[in-house]
C-alpha cells in the first residue's frame, strides 16, 4: 500500500509543472499561426499608426462611445493590443486598450507630430 502512495506522489510531482509548459507551448503555437496567416504584416502597419488620429470601427466602440465608430489618438501598439485615447459621451478623456482582432476598420484622420 505504501508503494501506491509513493507512486501517486511521484506522478503528482512530475505533472505539477505542466500548466507552465502548456502556456509556453500555447504561446509558441499562437506566434507560429500568426506568422503563417501573415498577421505580422498587419501588426507592422498598425505600429505605424502611433501618434496618429484615427477613426476606428469596432463593436467595442459601441459600448465606449455609443457608436460603432470612434475618433481616437493611437498611443501605442503591439501584436495583439492597441492603446488609444478618446473622448467619451460625457466629454471625459479615456485611455483604453483594444484588441486588434476586434477592430473592423481603421481610417487615418491625421498624423500627429511630437
Amino acid at each position: 500500500m505504501e508503494w501506491i502512495g509513493f507512486i501517486a506522489l511521484a506522478v503528482l510531482l512530475c505533472y505539477s509543472s505542466y500548466p507552465g509548459k502548456v502556456k509556453r507551448l500555447e504561446a509558441a503555437v499562437k506566434r507560429l499561426e500568426r506568422k503563417q496567416r501573415g498577421e505580422n504584416n498587419m501588426s507592422k502597419l498598425i505600429n505605424e499608426l502611433v501618434n496618429t488620429e484615427c477613426k476606428i470601427k469596432s463593436d467595442d466602440a459601441l459600448q465606449l462611445v455609443g457608436s460603432t465608430e470612434m475618433k481616437c489618438l493611437v498611443l501605442d501598439t503591439d501584436d495583439e493590443w492597441m492603446k488609444v485615447r478618446f473622448t467619451d459621451k460625457k466629454n471625459n478623456q479615456i485611455t483604453k486598450l483594444l484588441r486588434i482582432e476586434n477592430i473592423d476598420e481603421i481610417e487615418i484622420l491625421r498624423t500627429e507630430l511630437k
